[in-house]
């Protein structure tokens, strides 16, 4: 049905009482609009014609590829396309939404993309420094709004980077919400949250709409979440238009309505997905009662028949090597320790438990791709497969070769394109089957008439036939998630781990992994996952580890990260008294030093600088050993450049050393050493400088001081936080390689295409994160005019000391110099 009616008759069948509230809503009126993508030939909205008037809450449904995103991006101002095909009208309160700056805030799936900034206060008060809020008003708004969303609690220094997913969606909204928008736009703002950070942001968004009369348009596939709450259910139809319009508490009673919508793949309260599928009855060795916990043996009192395969005695798991690098003093504590299991043939295990607790480390520990800090995890025969080559591998699968790892034990991570590699669906299916090796050797375990068959079987069952020849990258979630499950499938292993599998998929994708899942139980293998969902546990019969997160040691103070002067360019403050002095005033003094470096070429001047450079540590607050750790390469890049210029030098004075090739001499030494000295000490202040300055302040001090364009030096601070996720992704990526069966190995041609393929990866992420934070920058008023500093930049007294000691360190090298006869002018 396509309803078109105006705004009486749309409203006439709802609570009249609870849309009377107009507030600061804002009206969204649509007249027979459409978009077109530019080189798409069907439009990804056509023909819509929608009322929403003030203050009215909506649940935005429909199946995918609906435009149900495209139709709140387009209302968010942020959908840019100057190829794309518009027609109609779409306007707020009676204007464009390009023309309605701030009057619409939007929210996203992805928590990581929703943060600018790295500490929540700077992160609310973002978006209302767009709309030129005057200053004295913005910390006001900031407040208020992390009061609103129940993050009050935290420091308005706090790092953002320390906060939960639940709580990085609150804190997103909390930008939003310090903008007072008249629209609320949430995009499946819960589809990436545990249970508890769900029922958070949800919580927030109905009190913010309520405390403030804003509209509200919420996209979700869980409708049972918001559908209580919300006024008006609006349906949209694939190609065009609203296919229906009812109260949103419709979904609880209509049993037509409940049918339409769960076939469309939408989890519908009370329609369990599984229904459709055909009866199944567990194999897994257990009962459903029994719950596996650490310390304990899970399922080994249920089902003594069957084979142990993974065993962790004395277990302690962390992100972090176990042991010590050159940028730590020690290795970074475990997140989990003390555990005790043991994984058996055909069992199902999911690993619960709050969020930072460590599942997810647990997890990749076990699958061989971390190391344990202590203890270990051991392999039975049973899964190395011992009397056919297995004897010849270690216990611990971290130590196995990725071509043994790959049929053995498999992962699925929970971004599936971190493990996607090739360029087909056809060829990623057939990747693992083609590494994997007979154990200890370079054999393959499958022929190519057996990869063939074993790629056809799985295009057949994952539905993905009809793609096989696509590129995985273009896949829809669904179908992304069954070739990410297919991928590892292939291969062949008996243990199967996965991590949050159940997010962001609607019940439709649900019902078709389970299937997956259940057929692999049925042929004897072994699933553990990471989950928060009771309904995939239950649907599996699973047994329940529930773990907490071991107690945290004091933070060691010879650990740079947590060091008064902080690593360069920190997350946090740093509370020395360097690190309290103005940046600008800060980049001056390096200035002024760095000035009476490049006029002469001396060691002498060179020495002064050093030292000087040690002396202040202890007003930065850096340990002399952790300075050291962080300047040992500019150290060695001082010794290879001295040695460089000494061997490279015309011949001056008496020769040294005669190499055939060249000579060295007195005079090529001593530049030498003044070249180096000179580069070595250029760096020193530096250092300093950037260990005890915050990126934002000194954004605020180049913007506001300097006058450089906000757009520019915000962007590129954005740019800095992104930079450290991507670090973050390329380990996951390198992860995902290596369970893939193609880690880093073979002679320096095959390292050099691994590196590349792997960049390869990296460089899609970064487009995607990109992309999804420019969206979240944009829709909160981004360069799109004049705006306001939360933070005012300007010098006080106390920064004139460190100008003064800057000019201080430049005037006495350049005075050691002249008067130990070593001023050496660079242009002479």
């Amino acid at each position: 049905m396509d309803d078109r009616s105006g705004p009486e008759e749309s409203g006439a069948d709802l609570d009249e009482p609870r849309l009377t509230r107009r507030g600061r809503g804002v009206a969204v009126t649509a007249q027979g609009w459409s978009w077109t993508h530019a080189e798409r030939e069907r439009p990804a909205v056509q023909g819509l014609d929608l009322q929403i008037i003030p203050g009215e809450k909506v649940l935005l449904a429909g199946p995918s590829g609906a435009g149900k995103s495209t139709l709140l991006h387009a209302l968010a101002a942020v959908l840019h396309d100057d190829e794309a095909e518009v027609h109609g009208q779409l306007l707020l309160d009676g204007v464009a939404p390009d023309h309605a700056r701030g009057r619409a805030g939007l929210m996203q799936q992805d928590p990581e993309s929703q943060v600018v900034l790295s500490r929540i206060g700077d992160d609310v008060a973002f978006a209302a420094e767009n709309l030129s809020v005057p200053r004295e008003q913005i910390w006001t708004r900031v407040s208020a709004a992390l009061t609103d969303v129940g993050l009050e609690g935290f420091s308005l220094d706090h790092p953002s980077a320390q906060l939960s997913g639940g709580q990085k969606q609150r804190l997103a909204l909390a930008g939003i919400l310090a903008m007072r928008p008249g629209l609320l736009l949430l995009d499946e703002p819960t589809a990436n949250l545990d249970p508890e950070g769900l029922w958070q942001v949800r919580d927030a968004v109905l009190a913010a709409a309520e405390a403030t009369g804003a509209t509200v348009i919420v996209v979700e596939h869980r409708l049972e979440v918001w559908a209580e709450h919300m006024d008006t259910l609006l349906v949209l139809e694939t190609g065009g238009g609203i296919r229906r319009r009812s109260p949103a508490t419709d979904v609880f009673t209509d049993a037509g309505l409940r049918a339409e919508l769960g076939g469309m793949g939408l989890w519908v309260p009370g329609r369990d997905p599984l229904q459709e599928l055909p009866p199944w009855r567990p194999g897994s060795p257990g009962s459903p009662g029994d719950d596996a916990t650490a310390g304990a043996e899970g399922g080994s009192d249920a089902a003594p028949q069957a084979e142990p395969l993974l065993l962790a005695e004395g277990l302690a798991v962390g992100r972090h090597s176990p042991k010590a690098g050159w940028r730590r003093a020690a290795p970074a504590p475990p997140t989990l320790t003390d555990l005790h299991l043991m994984i058996r043939r055909g069992q199902t295990l999911g690993i619960t438990g709050a969020n930072g607790a460590g599942k997810s480390t647990l997890l990749l520990t076990l699958a061989g791709l971390l190391p344990a800090h202590a203890g270990g995890v051991s392999a039975t025969a049973a899964l190395t497969g011992g009397g056919g080559g297995g004897e010849r591998l270690s216990r611990d699968p971290h130590e196995w070769r990725s071509a043994d790892l790959v049929a053995r034990i498999g992962m699925v991570f929970q971004e599936p394109e971190h493990q996607f590699v090739r360029s087909t669906v056809r060829e990623e299916l057939a990747l693992g089957a083609e590494q994997a090796r007979i154990p200890g050797s370079a054999d393959p375990l499958f022929s190519e008439q057996q990869v063939e068959a074993r790629v056809s079987r799985l295009l057949d069952r994952l539905g993905l036939a009809e793609l096989a020849e696509a590129n995985p990258f273009t896949l829809s979630g669904g179908e992304k998630r069954r070739l990410s499950v297919g991928t590892v499938l292939s291969a062949g292993p008996e243990v199967l781990m996965l991590d949050e599998p159940t997010f962001g998929q609607d019940a439709r994708t649900f019902a078709e992994l389970i299937s997956l899942l259940r057929e692999h139980l049925d042929s004897g293998g072994t699933v553990l996952a990471v989950t928060h969902d009771a309904g995939f546990l239950r649907a599996l019969d699973a047994q329940e580890l529930q773990i907490q997160a071991a107690e945290r040691p004091a933070p060691d103070t010879a650990d740079e990260s947590q060091a008064p002067g902080g690593p360069l360019f920190g997350a946090a403050r740093s509370p020395s008294w360097l690190g309290r002095r103005n940046a600008l005033a800060k980049l001056i003094a390096v200035f002024l030093i760095t000035a009476a470096l490049v006029m002469t070429i001396d060691a002498v001047s060179s020495g002064v600088v050093i030292l000087a450079s040690f002396a202040l540590l202890p007003l930065a607050g850096i340990r002399p050993a952790g300075f050291l750790r962080r300047i040992w390469p500019f150290a060695a890049g001082a010794v290879v450049a001295a040695w460089g210029t000494a061997i490279a030098a015309e011949e001056s004075g008496r020769v040294v050393a005669d190499l055939g090739f060249t000579t060295i001499s007195e005079g090529s030494i001593a530049l030498g050493l003044a070249l180096g000295a000179r580069a070595f000490a250029i760096v020193l202040p530096s250092v300093i400088v950037f260990s005890t300055t915050d990126p934002t302040d000194l954004a605020d001090s180049l913007a506001q001081q300097l006058r450089l364009p906000a757009r520019f030096v915000l962007g590129a601070l954005a740019a800095m936080r992104l930079l450290g996720l991507l670090a973050e992704h390329w380990t996951t990526i390198g992860h995902a390689r290596r369970a893939r069966g193609v880690g880093a190995h073979g002679g320096f041609a095959a390292r050099m295409r691994s590196t590349a393929s792997q960049a390869f990866g990296l460089l899609v992420q970064a487009i995607r994160m990109a992309t999804r934070l420019a969206v979240t920058m944009e829709s909160r008023g981004f360069g799109a005019g004049p705006r306001s500093w939360a933070r005012p930049s300007r010098f006080s007294p106390a920064d004139l000391p460190v100008i003064l000691g800057g000019a201080a360190i430049g005037a006495l090298a350049v005075s050691a110099a002249i008067l130990s006869g070593a001023w050496n002018l660079v242009w002479t």
